[in-house]
């Protein structure tokens, strides 16, 4: 397999090769969660009486986010794919790994599927008896309007707000001081980014959206995606005066009032560019009037190899200021100070650096009805514990359509749609042959491994997504016999139902939905007119095919891509395109089975 020219094993297994590393070379102080190799945590991370602090995110942000895992910082961090969220499992592991007793403060940035994931953690933790309280960071001003705020991403002010939480934990506050100090330092925090080139995800072996010589992005996201517009590129003077006109009004910061100024790099920029933009930010603001009372200058918060620089501003008052100053240590930020020495109650919660964990984990949420009772077959049917082969069928089209997939999500996302889907459907061939083939055969046991392992691998909005449709088809056929049209069409509706419910996605909105409802509706109709089963399947596939299609013409308004408005148009939704390849291959199938 070619790596290209950097320093990797295999593409695809850059995360895992990367923590290896970063474990070996801080094995003082952090380590693996024993249950979870995608948890870090520092070693006595659970503390009696004291909150934790837990957070989250994509690879490829390095120090972000584990490297700010450490003393007065977060005590544990669950670890995606590269710019892809981490899993419910995972952020529910973390949050089992820093529960001393006073609760966990889960704070993660304003994406979807780190939305969805953390609240299906939030909900394992509860059922789990830990009590969690959220703070999303929205950070990031060219995202969404001022008055929008709820629907900005959130990028480098995340390192603040770790910081502020962190050091309200140390003290020993409670899970609501705590919370309340995280909301306070994200509602005053702004974020802006330039972006000077693009960045290559090592598994697509190419960039995913192009910045011509001379020009730069401004507003652009930590995941490559495109900002507000693209400028002639100016000099470090120009770019300060820019960023800071974007930045200023939007709290707005005055003259008077004392700052917190982040600079980070996104990966590629030379530290002394760095310093050069920082001392026009920190000179223009002085200009103003504006004090900075904390300062912080480096690769705080990358995107793979991108050059490019992000602003971050915190307005201060004296708590906020005594937080940031307060003592930490970790392999992305320290302050120096004396830290409280560990209580000793904390080695009985590790073993050799592990921290111990209870031997039986709770499952992942679920919506799992009753079984119903068997029901009479009406007309063509397939035998339910022999159409286990479906799930093999969906991984293998999966599996052969991961570049293209890839491709379009890299022209209004970040390129990784095709590559995590791959990695999750594959995931399931080991699941299948771990329950033998007896099992296997089954189609609603299939499709349950198939479930699991979207959801406990993809991360992403993805994993939930597509683990929460396929279950939905278990729930229904669970205690059938057979397959006939009918239970076909009441599987799909409630699958896609919980699709629905879940991502709160509508017809129109470029996503997955715009091929799903279409498919569900033809079906029904299909059936109604006489089609019979086989028929009904060709008029799904038919109608998700015009449902993907549609979404070439349509402006996003939901997920990471609705933030680029009239620029989302004219690409095909990664999405909508692996649901049609799902619907397309579940008909195939299907048909071949009833002999059409």
């Amino acid at each position: 397999m070619t790596t290209g020219n950097r320093v990797i094993n295999d593409p695809d297994l850059v995360v895992e090769d990367m923590l290896r590393g970063f474990l070996a070379a801080h094995a003082e102080t952090l380590c693996a969660n024993a249950d979870n190799a995608r948890v870090v945590q520092r070693i006595g991370a659970r503390q009696p009486g004291r909150v934790g602090i837990v957070t989250g995110g994509g690879s490829g942000h390095e120090p972000a986010f584990l490297g700010y895992v450490g003393e007065g910082l977060c005590d544990a961090v669950a670890v995606g794919e590269i710019f892809s969220s981490p899993t419910a499992r995972s952020f529910y592991d973390a949050m089992r790994a820093a529960d001393g007793g006073a609760g966990v403060a889960c704070l993660y940035g304003n994406y979807a599927g780190d939305n969805m994931n953390v609240k299906m953690a939030v909900q394992m933790a509860a059922r789990d008896g830990i009590r969690v309280q959220t703070v999303v960071a929205n950070d990031d001003v060219p995202s969404a309007p001022k008055g929008d705020e709820a629907k900005r991403r959130g990028v480098a002010g995340e390192i603040l707000m770790w910081k502020v939480a962190g050091a309200k934990a140390a003290q020993g506050a409670s899970l609501d001081a705590v919370v309340g100090a995280a909301q306070k330092a994200i509602d005053n925090t702004r974020s802006i980014g330039i972006g000077l080139s693009a960045c290559v995800i090592p598994a697509v072996g190419k960039a995913n959206f192009q910045i011509e010589p001379g020009n730069m992005e401004l507003g652009i996201g930590h995941h490559g995606e495109p900002g507000i517009g693209v400028r002639r590129t100016p000099s470090a003077a120009g770019m300060a005066e820019i960023m800071l006109d974007a930045v200023l009004p939007d709290l707005p910061i005055v003259r008077g009032e004392r700052v917190a100024l982040l600079v980070s790099g996104l990966g590629a920029t030379p530290l002394m560019e760095l310093y050069i933009l920082y001392a026009e930010l920190s000179r223009r603001l002085d200009e103003r009037g504006i004090a900075v009372a904390f300062q912080r200058v480096g690769n705080l918060f990358t995107s793979l190899e991108m050059m490019g620089v992000t602003l971050t501003l915190m307005r201060l008052d004296d708590e906020l200021e005594a937080c940031l100053r307060a003592p930490c240590c970790s392999v992305g930020m320290t302050v120096p100070g004396a830290h409280g020495a560990p209580a000793q109650a904390h080695w009985s919660d590790t073993v050799r650096g592990r921290v111990a964990a209870p031997a039986v984990q709770p499952p992942l949420p679920e919506t799992r009805r009753a079984v119903p009772a068997p029901r009479t077959c009406q007309g063509p049917c397939v035998a339910l514990d022999g159409a286990g082969g479906m799930v093999r069928e969906l991984i293998a089209a999966i599996v052969e359509n991961r570049g293209f997939l890839s491709e379009i999500d890299g022209l209004i996302g970040d390129g990784d749609h095709g590559i995590n889907m791959a990695k999750g459907f594959t995931g399931c061939d080991a699941r299948l042959d771990a329950i033998g083939p007896e099992r296997a055969a089954s189609l609603p046991a299939a499709l349950e491994q198939l479930s699991q392992a979207l959801m406990d691998d993809i991360g992403g909005s993805m994993g939930p997504l597509y683990g929460s449709f396929f279950l939905g088809f278990v729930n229904t056929l669970e205690g059938h016999a057979r397959l006939d049209a009918a239970l076909f069409g009441e599987a799909l509706a409630s699958a896609i139902a919980t699709v629905q419910t879940l991502g709160n996605a509508q017809v129109g909105d470029k996503s997955l939905i715009d091929t799903l409802v279409p498919a569900r509706d033809a079906y029904a109709r299909a059936l109604e007119s006489g089609a019979g089963f086989a028929g009904a399947l060709q008029a799904m596939a038919r109608a998700a095919e015009a449902g993907k299609d549609s979404t070439k013409n349509l402006q996003a308004r939901i997920g990471r891509s609705a933030r680029l408005g009239p620029r989302s148009i004219g690409v095909l939704d990664a999405g909508a395109t692996s649901c049609w390849i799902i619907l397309r291959t579940m008909a195939q199938y299907l048909q071949r089975q009833l002999g059409a």
